[in-house]
């Protein structure tokens, strides 16, 4: 029914929807562009008395146009950078002492870099350079040889495994075909599921790879959407299909004939196993959530899978479930102000905050706490928007209530901002407050007390 397709896509790029709030922006791509190319040239200078041609290739995410920004703490933007050595037969090049050798440029090259915050220890199938901004550039090295492509990975345990990304890349390019509107579905697909991976496992190694899914989306796409869907649609029926697929066979065949990998389910049983379990729980969502006519009423239910990440509509005020026909009663929200040096407040706004100082304090409260029902669950939604706020892929947090109905929370970014109270019961999504806050004004600089002139003391005998 498309009814919450708009929040998903617009071919404004000023609109707020999921598509601009997880894809990073043009000037984001060419600042990781830029540091992989130092990268590579430094890799290709140094390596060069290894008596092999050394050339690089970007491949991954970056290069499939999939790439998302990081979504929680701790998360990073991930580059890949494949290191190409060529000019001798695979049995005259040993992969350990070759992966070493990249190793030890890249050491040398943090020594050099003042961006670098580590190199850390060797991977299986790449070695890996992070950097102080929220980002990493796996550099796996692969190996071809002089008269065909034959090109090997080199691994840590296996030595030599069959793997060529450019043929990665061909199949991909090939199998989005169609008209430009399609492939650029399939791409915002492919980060709406990444984004859902990287907000609902601990870690990518608990979760589907980011190849994974990408066929897995590719395949669904070609089955079951047509001209016709939306977003929302389409990424419902994507996401039935995958959870179906996977029930009947675990196995996601590499479409790269040759490569080592036959299967790209590297998930154990057991990590298999939950991702089945989250993906059915999202498919729950994306049915019930296509179901509703209501925007803000399907938007409600994508946030259960998308969090803070999905946009809710702004003019949403409170959305309610209802008991026998009637709305649930609904928290109303205090707003105490405080200066950015003090805990003293300033003023009080109530449902919303008209102008807000970065650094300032805010404590929002429930003020009517009789409200919230036995056994439910109050969370407190922070959702950031707005370039200043992208800029740094800060898009917000969720922060469980402590029983105080109270979060704090400091002005940040300039813009339009929400604080989004919801009330949880039974496992279900009961109401959403919503708290627009507009921080508009700079820092205001500490008031220092002033001194009186001695002439203005009174003097006593």
């Amino acid at each position: 029914m498309a009814s919450a397709a708009s929040l998903f896509h617009s071919d404004n790029a000023e609109v707020e929807t999921l598509n601009r709030r997880v894809r990073p922006s043009d000037g984001q791509r060419e600042y990781l562009l830029e540091h992989k190319n130092e990268l590579a040239a430094w890799l290709a200078s140094d390596l060069a008395d290894l008596g092999m041609e050394v050339s690089h290739f970007i491949q991954g995410s970056y290069k499939f146009h999939t790439l998302i920004r990081p979504l929680k703490k701790g998360d990073e933007y991930d580059v890949d950078l494949g290191l190409y050595f060529k000019g001798k037969p695979h049995a005259d090049v040993n992969p350990a002492e070759l992966r070493e050798a990249v190793q030890r440029s890249l050491r040398r090259y943090s020594a050099e870099s003042e961006d670098i915050h580590s190199i850390e220890e060797p991977k299986e199938r790449c070695c890996r350079a992070k950097y102080k901004q929220s980002f990493h550039i796996d550099v796996p090295v692969y190996h071809e040889t002089p008269a065909g492509r034959d090109v090997r990975l080199a691994t840590l345990s296996k030595g030599w495994e069959r793997s060529d990304p450019s043929a990665m890349i061909a199949w991909f390019d090939d199998a989005i075909g169609g008209t430009a509107a399609n492939r650029a579905m399939i791409r915002r697909l492919i980060r709406y599921l990444k984004a859902w991976s990287a907000l609902t496992f601990r870690s990518p190694a608990t979760g589907p790879s980011s190849l994974m899914l990408t066929i897995l989306v590719v395949d669904a796409f070609k089955q079951v959407v047509t001209d016709d869907d939306e977003d929302d649609d389409a990424l419902a029926k994507v996401v039935d299909t995958i959870y179906q697929r996977l029930i009947a066979d675990r196995g996601v065949p590499n479409p790269i004939q040759g490569d080592s990998d036959d299967d790209v389910n590297r998930l154990s049983e057991q990590d298999h196993g939950y991702f089945l379990e989250k993906l059915a729980a999202l498919a729950d969502v994306s049915d019930r959530a296509v179901c509703c006519e209501d925007v803000s009423e399907a938007a409600s239910i994508w946030s259960e899978a998308f969090s803070y990440v999905f946009p809710l509509p702004e003019d949403l005020g409170v959305l309610a479930a209802s008991q026998n026909g009637l709305s649930v009663p609904t928290p109303d929200i205090a707003i105490k102000m405080s200066a950015a040096n003090s805990n003293a407040v300033d003023r009080t706004f109530r449902g919303h905050v008209d102008h807000a100082r970065i650094g300032e304090g805010m404590t929002f409260e429930i003020t009517n706490p009789e409200v919230i029902p036995n056994g439910a669950q109050v969370q407190w939604v922070v959702r950031n928007s707005g370039n200043d706020a992208l800029s740094t892929s800060d898009l917000g947090h969720v922060t469980l209530d402590d029983g105080t109905f109270r979060q704090f929370e400091r002005a940040a970014y300039r813009g339009r901002h929400f604080m989004d109270c919801e009330v949880w019961l039974h496992g279900r999504l009961r109401s959403v407050t919503r708290v627009s806050v507009t921080i508009d004004r700079i820092a205001m600089p500490p008031r220092a007390r002033a001194t009186r002139p001695a002439y203005t003391k009174l003097m006593r005998r």
